[in-house]
């Protein structure tokens, strides 16, 4: 089968192969073998390393993938001029590989992370922005699109500050919120801005400094809530 897709994870097997972690296109989640990937000169090397965006030749035998070939469209290399880059890229990829599909279609989720590692590496926004809308934005993608028309309680749809609940994705007004995270209206915006726009412009928003802390704040307590475990890499980015 022939598709394009991102590298997600890469492990060693032996001194020159390894098994690689791809997000596809057409397949979801593929989890593949690369024979002779360390060799120098390997025709499949620079296209199978992580992060590399590449046209994909898979080939199943006895179970099992393997990538016969590989073209590169974009490797995404300046990401590795910084740490704190790429630790953050890291989180994405865990991320997505614990809730992209399998064996199905997930164009929205490889658009979603190639365009939130482009943003990264070209710096074109905030780095919390990014990582805001990623996480709300793959939550959303497979089914955890939090409820933010109004408040959960009277239907308020705007209050001077609101609370969002990580647990169940319902917000509150002031004077019917009892627990949650206490956030100001620019940040209950920016959460219905991200889930609710055309998924081309979810990028296109700004926040001041403080309202952008308690959105990348708000977003991370609610994956870490939702899928109720702990990511490696996010500790790891967050150590930096």
């Amino acid at each position: 089968m022939n598709t394009d897709g991102l590298i997600i994870r890469e492990n060693s097997t032996g001194e020159q192969n390894k098994t690689v972690t791809v997000l596809t296109r057409d397949y979801g989640i593929v989890r593949a073998y690369v024979y002779g990937a360390k060799k120098i000169g390997s025709r499949t090397g620079a296209a199978t390393q992580l992060f590399a965006f590449s046209e994909f030749g898979f080939a199943e035998k006895r179970g099992s993938y393997i990538i016969e070939a590989a073209k590169p469209k974009e490797i995404f290399f300046n990401l590795r001029n910084d740490v704190k880059k790429i630790a953050l890229a890291q989180y994405f990829a865990e991320l997505t590989e614990c809730l992209a599909p399998e064996k199905e279609n997930a164009e929205d989720y490889l658009k979603l992370i190639l365009n939130s590692l482009m943003l990264l590496m070209n710096e074109k926004r905030d780095e919390k922005l990014i990582k805001s809308v990623f996480e709300l934005s793959i939550l959303s993608l497979s089914g955890y699109m939090p409820n933010i028309v109004a408040c959960e309680e009277c239907g308020k749809y705007e209050d001077e500050y609101m609370f969002f609940d990580t647990q169940n994705g319902n917000i509150f007004c002031s004077e019917c919120g009892k627990f949650g995270m206490k956030v100001p209206m620019s940040v209950i915006s920016a959460v219905r801005y991200i889930v609710l726009s055309d998924r081309q412009k979810i990028f296109n928003f700004n926040l001041n400094e403080s309202s952008l802390l308690a959105l990348s704040d708000l977003t991370e307590k609610y994956v870490l809530s939702i899928l109720q475990r702990k990511f490696k890499t996010l500790d790891f980015y967050h150590v930096l």
